[in-house]
């Protein structure tokens, strides 16, 4: 099979020289693709580099109407190249990682990736003009050895907070609850886990120990060595927020971390245009603006699974509530409790497929964000200026 070549679009700037051309590998999740489709669309209406964006078949078309929602996907302003699966090695749950049930399934998911290495290498090598970059999601590991391989720079993408690297980082350094005599080390005491560049961080053991299960931690090692031999890493989020991690990344940890989470946000216009189409949650949300209604939006993740038990108290309290609200329920098929929907018409409008979370939250009505503390999350809420609640599960 000849490997898929792609021409990366408008490689000069105004000027006439020659841009950058820097080629983006997101996983196939939209937690991780849409940040990375952000990264693109900032890159060219910046007019800072020529954009390739590698995905699979199955997840293309989602790129690009995201990145001409973004105002870049006209006119060939960022190339999208097609991987497809070798036959029979297609992830057992599809293309994307909505499909996984779980977070083990999770690791599975990931590692079933790497049968794209040989035309991900075919794709990368043929780019012209050549890529003089790979900003690769850290789960796509063998990504960033095959550009070494090819003499190509790569840099990390790491879409969760500073904060959960740096505690990763020390636990792994530390492992609370694990001493070899049985006793409590200096970090562990009375059942919890201090971090000891961070007095005021403790974490109850029981939260620690067991350990992720050993397909997560094989996958965790794998991204441990890729980033750390990456040449920089760019984290999905800010000093303001996170100052003081993103710091003790920099001087303790590394490689070097860019934080540019608003940026990314911020990048993508909406997709929401007044003349197009509006799906019919917006026009819902349209109509509660006209009469004057606030709205409550809740989601609690797309990869996360929340106990259906969960799912139905947190029906109950809404109906209960008597709130107008917006759920974006997760998984399509989940029983919030016979009657509940019905109970609920006109106030409440549930909705089972995906949504463009940042226009729901940018959309005037929506005065507040009950969220399961997923990452994109927190920064899609503060780039909004929407109320946040976390619930952790």
């Amino acid at each position: 099979m000849a490997p898929p070549t792609a021409a990366a679009a408008h490689c000069q700037d105004l000027h006439g020289r020659e841009l950058p051309h820097v080629a983006v590998f997101p996983l196939m999740a939209k937690g991780h693709t849409i940040p990375l489709l952000d990264l693109a669309c900032l890159l060219r209406r910046r007019g800072l580099a020529a954009v390739t964006l590698l995905t699979t078949p199955g997840n293309a078309a989602f790129a690009r109407a995201a990145l001409l929602a973004g105002g870049v996907g006209a006119g060939g302003d960022a190339a999208v190249v097609e991987l497809p699966f070798p036959a029979g090695h297609a992830p057992a749950g599809g293309e994307s990682a909505e499909g996984v049930a779980s977070a083990s399934s999770f690791a599975a998911f990931a590692e079933a990736t790497s049968p794209l290495r040989p035309r991900f290498e075919d794709a990368l090598e043929a780019m012209r003009p050549p890529a003089g970059l790979l900003v690769a999601d850290g789960f796509l590991y063998w990504a960033h050895a095959s550009a070494a391989a090819l003499g190509v720079p790569s840099v990390s993408f790491l879409g969760t907070s500073a904060f959960a690297h740096v505690v990763r980082d020390a636990c792994v350094r530390d492992k609370p609850g694990a001493s070899a005599q049985g006793h409590d080390d200096a970090s562990t005491t009375g059942g919890t886990y201090t971090v000891p560049e961070f007095p005021d961080l403790r974490f109850s053991l029981a939260d620690l120990v067991p350990p992720p299960p050993p397909p997560l931690m094989e996958l965790d090692a794998k991204m441990a060595v890729a980033v750390a031999a990456s040449h920089g890493v760019i984290m999905n989020t800010f000093h303001d927020l996170e100052g003081r991690y993103i710091e003790h990344w920099n001087r303790q940890i590394g490689p070097r971390a860019w934080p540019i989470g608003p940026q990314l946000c911020l990048a993508r216009q909406s997709t929401s245009d007044a003349h197009a189409s509006r799906p019919p949650w917006m026009l819902w949300l349209d109509e509660k603006a006209a009469a004057g209604r606030t709205v409550l939006y809740i989601s609690l993740g797309t990869l996360a699974v929340i106990p259906e038990v969960q799912l139905k108290q947190v029906a109950d309290g809404l109906e209960r509530a008597g709130v107008d609200f917006l759920w974006a329920v997760r998984p399509n098929n989940a029983d919030l409790g016979m009657g509940f929907e019905e109970r609920v018409e006109g106030r409440g409008n549930v909705v089972r497929e995906w949504v463009d979370q940042r226009d729901i939250l940018g959309h005037s009505c929506v005065r507040g964000f009950l969220s399961h503390c997923g990452w994109n999350s927190v920064l899609e809420s503060c780039c909004c200026g929407c109320p946040y609640s976390g619930m952790a599960n």
